[in-house]
């Protein structure tokens, strides 16, 4: 019988590194790659990317990559997936559009194997046909996947919501997703990380009278931090902008380029006058403008981060200004979010941190929004993912008040996998998964040591021994001190010289 296993390299258990391979007859789908912003604890890494090994195994091929939508915890792997394999990768032209600037940081040359895909498009790869289905989520472009396979039949929702009035006038296909149901499907693979949350999530569009009621309320200067990727929050910054006066400029490499390919595409439509540029922005009055920028996780270096430090020549939050966040709090990024707070209040802005009532909708599924999922899908089994264990346990709720018997809800680890033959699914083999690090060009296992090391230096600086040796002895002892805390009778010390012959 033929089969077709499914196993997740990350994503179950985490926000972020999300990647499935599907396999079937020799041949591997991925389905999206992505990375992960590595915490506090682990000093210099860039980001953290999942180990594609088992996309690599020997004997076996790829037939490719699917992409569901643009966000980095989904796509930010895929330059180190296609160095070392180059395999054609398919998306939305705007989910492709957001991956470009980190193929031409990374492997120029890949962008010869991205593969533009329509909503509603279907494509084969090897044993593999996929259809790409339109879904509401907080970037343009977004689709669930549904794969026919020989061993049966998979559905990945990909990150989603059901809206019944998006910002841009593109709701979730529930045509056809209910048509996936009606064929029969094996496997749904549900996004879990908004189902602790009881309830439909709301529209996008329940953003718009707050956020112009907050603009509207700030004397000075208004800095919205938002993700970069989110194009219709730009759009409603624009909006709410427009109602109380303001000009909008766009702060940071992330938002601009996202909303470059925006506006090129057609998602993001302004008007005249309404968008203007870094240099035009610096003469206006301060309570004409509003900047819309990156930097809602407080991450060091981005663009409020700047700002709020003043290391922006231009723009430098001020007495009477207006610090919004329009955006979610990723787990683990609350002591960088409550220091740049911090900052932003110390400089007299006043500040509307995340969980402002009305500032942010999820562009996930609440509880009420996987039932309506599991209703029209009906699937046989169902494989929580994309989510921290508490959030893959609320889609098992879910599914269990839905009638689910607990024999059709899977709960993996990543690496855990299933098989899915003749309608039936049943666990299979155990799967190599772990993490690897990238910093600058390198690349690499995670190694604990090496962590440790760092934060050890961290903590108590280092010395550096400069030993001159001539042909009759040592010459001289100098010992440079850096992060050293200097003994209290000498507050400056940072070289000693410790011997001169």
């Amino acid at each position: 019988m033929t089969e077709t296993r499914v196993a997740p390299l990350g994503g179950l258990g985490e926000v972020g590194l999300n990647c499935l391979a599907v396999t079937a007859d020799g041949q591997t789908l991925a389905v999206d790659c992505g990375c992960l912003f590595p915490p506090s604890d682990q000093p210099g890494i860039d980001y953290l990317i999942p180990d594609l090994g088992a996309l690599f195994a020997p004997g076996a091929g790829l037939a490719g990559v699917l992409l569901t939508h643009g966000h980095d915890d989904h796509l930010g792997a895929v330059p180190h997936l296609l160095r070392r394999r180059p395999v054609p990768v398919y998306g939305t032209p705007m989910t492709l559009a957001l991956l470009a600037p980190r193929l031409a940081e990374r492997l120029p040359e890949a962008r010869a194997l991205l593969r533009p895909v329509a909503a509603g498009e279907v494509v084969s790869l090897g044993p593999f046909r996929a259809e790409f289905l339109p879904v509401t989520h907080s970037v343009p472009g977004a689709c669930a996947v549904g794969i026919e396979s020989p061993g049966g039949r998979l559905l990945h929702s990909g990150d989603f919501k059901f809206d019944p009035t998006p910002v841009e006038g593109v709701p979730t296909d529930e045509a056809a997703l209910a048509r996936w149901g009606d064929r029969g499907l094996d496997l749904l693979c549900c996004d879990s990380t908004g189902a602790a949350t009881p309830g439909r999530t709301p529209s996008e569009r329940a953003v718009a009278a707050p956020l112009a009621a907050a603009f509207g309320a700030i004397p000075g200067r208004v800095y919205l931090a938002t993700f970069g990727s989110h194009v219709h929050r730009v759009a409603q910054a624009i909006a709410a902008s427009r109602a109380c006066g303001r000009q909008t400029v766009l702060l940071g490499r992330a938002v601009t380029q996202a909303a470059r390919a925006a506006r090129t595409l057609g998602h993001l439509r302004v008007g005249p006058g309404e968008l203007v540029s870094e240099p035009r922005s610096r003469g206006l009055p301060r309570e004409a403008v509003t900047v819309v920028l990156g930097g809602s996780q407080g991450e060091p270096g981005s663009a409020l981060w700047r700002v709020a430090h003043g290391l922006e020549p231009h723009h430098r939050v001020r007495p009477g200004d207006g610090v919004v966040f329009s955006a979610r709090c990723i787990p683990g990024s609350e002591p960088a979010i409550h220091r740049l707070v911090g900052r932003c209040l110390a400089r007299g802005a006043t500040v509307l941190p995340h969980g402002t009532p009305g500032l942010h909708v999820s562009g996930h599924p609440g509880a009420g929004d996987v039932a309506h999922l599991l209703a029209l899908t009906r699937p046989r089994h169902l494989l929580p993912v994309h989510g921290e264990a508490r959030h893959l346990d609320a889609v098992a709720r879910v599914a269990r008040e839905e009638g689910f018997g607990p024999e059709r809800v899977w709960r993996l680890a990543n690496g855990e996998s299933l098989v899915l033959a003749g309608g039936a699914v049943t666990r299979g083999p155990v799967v190599p998964v772990g993490r690897a690090y990238v910093e600058g060009d390198g690349e690499g296992p995670l190694d604990d040591g090496l962590l440790a090391d760092r934060r050890r230096l961290g903590r108590a600086g280092v010395a550096v021994v400069r030993v001159v040796l001539l042909r009759g002895g040592v010459d001289g002892v100098t010992v440079t001190l850096r992060g050293v805390v200097p003994p209290a009778d000498k507050p400056g010390l940072t070289v000693v010289e410790i011997m001169h012959a």
